[in-house]
């Protein structure tokens, strides 16, 4: 017995063991999603997925909402990630999760993005980043790169200046702390300067003498705002002068040989806004050479010379909605560094142009129809003509100067500000003056005032002279004029043609009499097309040169339209026919003797008479007729059925095309007149034009775009009486600018018409489910719609 218990116990244990081993053996084989992590560098996310197997997952992408999903049929999630958690500003959420299918990763997202994933051995590597708002708009229009970004030193100080110049040959070297931005060249008074912008000086002396060589000294000043040092040469000799940077050092020579090869960055961007004007300051080391171009309506300032983008700069900034730009772009172009910029609607005007920090591109909100806005001064901002606005911060100055002859208190106060500065042989005095965050214009008139002096401006060109001087040479002018006109009163008089030859000769004769002297007279030759002018030789040069700026061919511009009426009519008829007839030859009785009931007349083809119900279709495309009779006639039943559906789709294309002056307004018109014979008395005829009109404005702008004033008018007869006839007309008007050669549709102009015609028996056709054996219907449905595509192209 104990033997046979210990038999039992040894095969129990057996058991366990095996069922212990079979479970281990399930779980060691089970397929499981194990592991995932997300990491994040700027705005690219890199996902990875682990499993415990050579997993075959599929990756699907859906954009209502934005979602990735990674499916894993047939697998387990490891019980760590069902509680996984991650969000930020693109993902909003994660979701893991096990379903009958098998393990679903879900990465539901707040906007589009580009995404591509790998599968190897075990894991899945999904990478994602958000598509730009720029992708968005315009797609592959523009084609473009990712510029190459250095991360370098950007100096601060200058530590010193070695002069290796000899009688001949100029050669000099600043040392600096790291690389700067530099402008360089000559000043009205000789000197030769460099400057060297958010640079301080680190140097002991401000003033370096030489005895040998073609420099004869240097000074050294630092001034503000803007912060930068200037260094000044004076030359034995003027030189043509080169400059180049190499790391910590700026080689000035006038040996382009000798130069380092320089290395461009665009170190910064800025931007200013004042109203509905914008600037944006490109800051470069040096000077580099650009192309501006116009890409699909946006802007792009492609850099010449190979320029390196430092890594702290902004690849993209947007603009407030107010602002003339919507964003800008840093992009690598076909190859070369580019700034795109995008507007901010059509109607902008923008402006590219050097600047002594690099680059300037100025925009403000003007139709180009209008007078453009010029922006000539560099970083100056607009100033106010309002007295009660406030100076920008780079008007503002901080002076702190005593006994200073008044000459240098004046550069000091112009210094950095784009002006040449003259002065009259007699301008003497000292400036004493402390002020604190005030216009450098007032400052400017406070010393102007103590001394005497009086300020004349021309562009960028600042005279500055004294009050004496000034009377001297108002009196000088008088006197030159009061000559000139002693002379235009004795001087001969001659006669000569000029002929005109882009206009008629009347339109610009109130001009052309406006310059001439009191002495002379004109005449118009119709036939010629010209004027006989007698005057005064300079009268009459200035007539000359007066018609040759006006008498200029006016540009032509092609105009090629598309016009495309597109008709679409649907009808649907349903009829039916039915009656019969029942008689009795004769009854028992003498009166009544024989009994008919008719509603058919015998007809049994479609459209015959005596149907009690006689509603068919007019040529129809298919009937069915059923007729039904005892053998002895004395019972018939007619029944028949039409039915006619018809579609019918029009699409009617015309191709004018016709040529017009710039700001002439051209028209064009696709259709006829309709006649109108009124009855009775009135026998008068009307006439009515009816058809597509367009009529067309263009205007090229100063950058060869063409801006259309476009009109387009679809008219068709409608009730005529016998007095009167009316039309139906449909207009669109625009304004659009276009590039030259580029295609706009007009649209919506259209028509949606729905007719439904229903004929029954009275009373009777409105019974539920019966009532269909007597009535009849007849739907009509019809769209038409008119497409207009116009293409605008300047005659070369």
């Amino acid at each position: 017995m104990k033997l046979y218990l210990r038999k039992i116990f040894v095969l129990f244990f057996i058991i366990i063991l095996a069922s212990c081993a079979t479970k281990k053996i399930e779980v060691k084989n089970t397929k499981e999603l194990s592991d995932l992590k997300i990491e994040k560098s700027q705005s690219k996310y890199s996902i990875n997925l682990q499993y415990n197997y050579s997993a075959k997952p599929k990756v699907f992408y859906s954009k209502n909402p934005y979602k990735l999903i990674i499916i894993t049929p047939s697998t387990n999630v490891a019980s760590k990630l069902i509680k996984f958690k991650y969000n930020d500003d693109i993902i909003k959420n994660v979701l893991v999760y096990h379903d009958s299918i098998g393990a679903n990763v879900e990465f539901i997202l707040t906007q589009d993005v580009h995404y591509q994933y790998d599968i190897r051995n075990n894991n899945l590597k999904l990478t994602f980043e958000p598509i730009s708002v720029e992708e968005k708009e315009l797609g592959e229009s523009i084609k473009y790169e990712t510029p190459k970004v250095e991360d370098i030193v950007i100096g601060n100080k200058l530590l010193d200046i070695e002069n290796e110049s000899n009688s001949g040959n100029l050669y000099i070297s600043l040392k600096l702390n790291g690389v700067v931005r530099y402008d360089y060249g000559y000043l009205d008074n000789g000197y030769l300067y460099v400057d060297l912008f958010d640079v301080k000086s680190g140097l002991s002396k401000k003033l370096y003498r030489f005895r040998t060589g073609l420099v004869k000294y240097l000074k050294v000043g630092e001034y503000y705002p803007p912060q930068k040092v200037r260094v000044l040469f004076k030359l034995l000799s003027p030189t043509t002068v080169f400059a180049a940077q190499d790391g910590t050092q700026l080689i000035i020579s006038n040996q382009f040989d000798k130069l380092p090869q320089e290395k461009k960055y665009l170190l910064s961007i800025d931007t200013i806004s004042v109203k509905t004007f914008q600037s944006i300051i490109l800051k470069t080391t040096g000077r580099v050479s650009f192309t501006k171009k116009i890409v699909n309506g946006n802007l792009l300032v492609v850099f010449n010379d190979d320029v390196t983008v430092l890594k702290k700069v902004k690849n993209i900034i947007n603009f407030p909605e107010s602002s003339p730009f919507k964003y800008l772009k840093v992009i690598k172009y076909e190859g070369k560094t580019a700034i795109m910029v995008v507007p901010n609607g059509f109607e902008i005007y923008a402006n590219v142009e050097m600047a002594p920090e690099g680059v300037l591109i100025s925009g403000s909100f003007e139709k180009f129809s209008k007078a453009t806005v010029k922006f000539s001064k560099g970083l100056e901002l607009l100033e106010s003509k309002k007295e009660d606005k406030k100076a920008k911060k780079e008007d503002l100055i901080t002076l702190n100067i005593k006994d200073m002859d008044v000459r240098e208190a004046i550069k000091l106060i112009y210094f950095g500000r784009n002006k040449n500065l003259v002065f009259s042989n007699d301008v003497k005095g000292k400036a004493t003056l402390f002020v604190r965050n005030i216009p450098y214009s007032k400052a400017l008139d406070v010393i102007l005032k103590e001394n005497g002096l009086v300020k004349i401006e021309d562009d960028d060109l600042v005279w500055i002279i004294t009050k004496n001087r000034y009377s001297q040479m108002k009196q000088e002018e008088l006197n030159k004029l009061k000559e000139k006109e002693a002379v235009k009163k004795v001087e001969p008089l001659v006669t000569e043609t000029l002929f005109v030859k882009y206009a008629d000769a009347s339109e610009f004769s109130s001009v052309i009499k406006s310059v001439l002297s009191p002495r002379g007279k004109m005449e118009i030759n119709a036939k010629s097309n010209s004027f006989v002018i007698t005057d005064i030789k300079s009268a009459i040069e200035q007539a000359k040169d007066l018609l040759e700026e006006l008498d200029k061919r006016t540009p032509q511009v092609t105009i090629e339209a598309r016009i495309v009426e597109v008709f679409d009519t649907n009808n649907v008829n349903l009829g039916i026919q039915w009656g019969g007839n029942y008689n009795v030859n004769s009854t028992s009785v003498n009166f009544p003797n024989t009994i008919t009931v008719n509603g058919n007349t015998g007809s049994t083809g479609i459209g015959g008479a005596g149907y009690v119900v006689n509603l068919p279709v007019g040529a129809p495309a298919g009937a069915l007729a059923l007729s039904l009779g005892n053998l002895s006639r004395t019972f018939n039943l007619d029944i028949a059925l039409s039915a006619l559906e018809s579609q019918n789709k029009v699409r009617t294309i015309s191709s004018p095309r016709i040529t017009t002056l710039d700001n002439q307004e051209a028209e064009i018109k696709s259709g006829g007149t309709a006649i109108i014979v009124p009855t009775g008395d009135n026998t008068e005829t009307e006439e009515v034009d009816v058809g597509i009109k367009l009529k067309i404005k263009p205007h090229i702008t100063s950058n060869n775009m063409i801006y259309l004033d476009i009109e387009v008018e679809k008219s068709s007869l409608g009730a005529v009486t016998a007095n009167t006839a009316t039309t139906e007309e449909k207009k669109a008007k625009t304004q659009v600018l276009l590039a030259n050669g580029e295609t706009t549709v007009i649209g919506g102009i259209y028509e949606d018409e729905k007719s439904e015609v229903n004929q029954g028996v009275p009373f009777l056709s409105k019974i539920p489910i019966l009532g269909a054996l007597f009535r009849a219907k007849n739907n009509t449905v019809t769209k038409r719609e008119l497409l207009v595509f116009i293409t605008p192209k300047i005659v070369e």
